[in-house]
């Protein structure tokens, strides 16, 4: 069973907020999309963008000057093969890559990170502890992680919701950023039919079963409909899906299906040990997806 409906919020639209854009990039294929991406953001919206190439702070000094200057050299003239952004600027710096990644992002007050999709092995797709999962989750800073090479507008918009805050926030977020700015925009949510399992599972009656599953369904559809009125996006036309199935794989199995550009989740906040995690379904998503998405982060 699924729903489906389109619509348009009515609202006075937020002005676009982004002003300052950090790209990271490891000098590696996986970052070309990134600084691709990055570029094409920059010349759209004017924000002021930086490329950052992070060395490592043990190297000899003669050494780090080379990779210094060679890093230098190669983002430059990356930058100026994919366009021109109105300022923009080149930044080689030695340390940890995600603590200095966070600490530019702090520093230069960016509104938006954008690095590449981890290193994916053979037989063994590790996400946790890769460099853009830890600024994803320590950055308190949305993160556009780039895995489309062909740089394209974001034409199709998946958004995906729990109704919780945080993917709440993620759909505020990307769209007073104005990256949903004349995009196809489709929220989905998962939904398990808990009602008709448990009966069918009783041996009630198919007709009775089918019953409650719908009057189930219908107020899981009513109350979507009213969390997304309550996201007061503006003027912004977007469509509502609801699919049989919860987490990660069932948001995975519709972004196959439909073949969005981009795929915007919510994350989780950092605990008080600071042991965190982004959440196990966002978590996967950036783990698996192969396509553009953006994590929010919850509103600090």
């Amino acid at each position: 069973m699924q729903y489906c409906e389109g619509s348009r919020l009515i609202a006075c639209p937020p002005m676009p907020m982004l002003k300052s854009i950090l790209v990271a990039s490891d000098l590696s294929s996986r970052s070309t999309p990134a600084v691709q991406r990055a570029v094409r953001l920059a010349e759209v919206t004017g924000a002021a963008l930086c490329v950052l190439h992070v060395v490592e702070d043990d190297l000899l000094e003669d050494r780090m000057r080379h990779e210094i200057w060679s890093a230098e050299d190669y983002l430059t003239a990356q930058v100026a093969s994919f366009g021109k952004p109105g300022a923009c600027e080149v930044a080689v710096l030695a340390g940890h890559a995600f603590h200095v990644i966070g600490q530019e992002a702090r520093t230069r007050e960016a509104d938006l990170i954008v690095m590449g999709a981890h290193r994916r092995q053979f037989l063994r797709d590790v996400f946790v502890g890769t460099t853009i999962e830890r600024v994803t989750r320590t950055s308190g800073r949305p993160v556009v992680m780039a895995n489309d090479g062909r740089g394209g507008p974001w034409r199709q918009v998946l958004i995906a919701t729990d109704m919780s805050e945080a993917s709440g926030q993620a759909a505020r977020k990307a769209h007073a950023l104005g990256l949903l700015d004349n995009a196809n925009v489709t929220f989905v949510h998962g939904y398990a039919p808990i009602t008709r399992q448990m009966m069918t599972h009783a041996g009630i009656p198919a007709e009775r079963v089918h019953e409650e599953a719908e009057r189930e369904f219908q107020a899981t559809r009513r109350e979507l409909g009213r969390f997304i009125q309550g996201l007061e996006l503006g003027d912004l036309n977007y469509s509502a899906r609801i699919i049989e199935g919860v987490g990660a794989d069932a948001i995975a199995g519709f972004v196959q299906q439909a073949k969005p550009d981009l795929l915007v989740i919510g994350t989780r906040g950092l605990s008080g040990i600071k042991r965190v995690f982004l959440g196990s379904v966002a978590q996967d998503l950036m783990g698996s997806v192969e396509i553009d998405v953006l994590a929010v982060p919850p509103q600090g």
